[in-house]
């Protein structure tokens, strides 16, 4: 019915979607927003499915010829969801960030003593799932699941199935922005931790002055009504913040797509 061709063809148009699904879905399974756990999985395969589907169709003959053996096939399989994981790792970076900017906060207001006393404790992070779920708003906001997907196009441009390049630009992008992940969870928790430092200093103070106060009884509640209230009179500026972070993320994520493909620069 079919002849030789067909099937080869055929054959290659199949291979090239599997290893175009395999890098759509291990994207979805690291990347922001779709990594969710409130979206079911079966959800994330079928969306998947769909996308490597229109991006078969799409860039399929422009992908070059891959062949059907065993061997060559379980390493391309490697290297499609080491792309994926890289590049939804560096798009979850900001929200790392944002998690450490909240663990300094609630270390430091009170929400996580028991953590001083037990390592090990399942204590949460209260104001780092509410950084969290802020950021995630505004990465919807500014269009941040759009600029995943036109990454995901761009990559299998950039990056082709068959080729791919660990290049020392590559390392130095994604080392760079590793780092920054700290120093920015420090600038974004910094408001708070200047007021709280403040009011060590006014509560050492106050404990010369007054010995008989007990200080430390005092310091818990009065350092839980300074955070919040720094934190509500500094909000906007913590948005305007995590918009600005995004966006130069973005930057970034390129940067890192166009310094794995063969001989790339950034």
């Amino acid at each position: 019915m079919f002849d030789s061709g067909t099937i080869a063809a055929f054959q290659t148009y199949f291979v090239i979607g599997i290893l175009i699904f395999i890098r759509v879905v291990t994207l979805f399974s690291t990347a922001p927003f779709f990594s969710h756990p409130g979206i079911p999985t079966q959800a994330k395969i079928f969306i998947s499915a769909v996308i490597a589907i229109a991006m078969t169709m799409t860039f399929g003959k422009m992908q070059p010829t891959v062949t059907f053996e065993l061997l060559s096939l379980v390493g391309l399989v490697f290297k499609e969801f080491f792309v994926g994981a890289l590049l939804g790792f560096a798009a979850s970076l900001p929200f790392y960030a944002v998690r450490v900017a909240g663990g300094i906060l609630d270390l430091d207001l009170g929400f996580q003593t028991a953590l001083l006393f037990d390592a090990s404790a399942d204590v949460p992070s209260l104001l780092g799932e509410m950084y969290f779920l802020v950021t995630l708003m505004v990465f919807l906001g500014i269009n941040g699941h759009h600029f995943l997907l036109e990454t995901m196009y761009v990559s299998l441009k950039a990056i082709p199935l068959t080729s791919f390049a660990l290049t020392e630009n590559a390392i130095t992008t994604m080392a760079r922005i590793s780092t920054t992940v700290f120093i920015l969870g420090f600038k974004l928790s910094s408001p708070v931790i200047v007021a709280l430092i403040l009011t060590n200093l006014g509560l050492a103070l106050l404990g010369r002055v007054s010995p008989q106060m007990n200080i430390f009884a005092l310091s818990y509640s009065l350092k839980i009504i300074v955070g919040l209230l720094v934190l509500m009179t500094t909000f906007a500026l913590f948005v305007q913040m995590v918009s600005i972070m995004l966006k130069s993320f973005q930057d970034d994520i390129w940067k890192v797509v166009m310094s794995l493909q063969l001989g790339g620069s950034v």
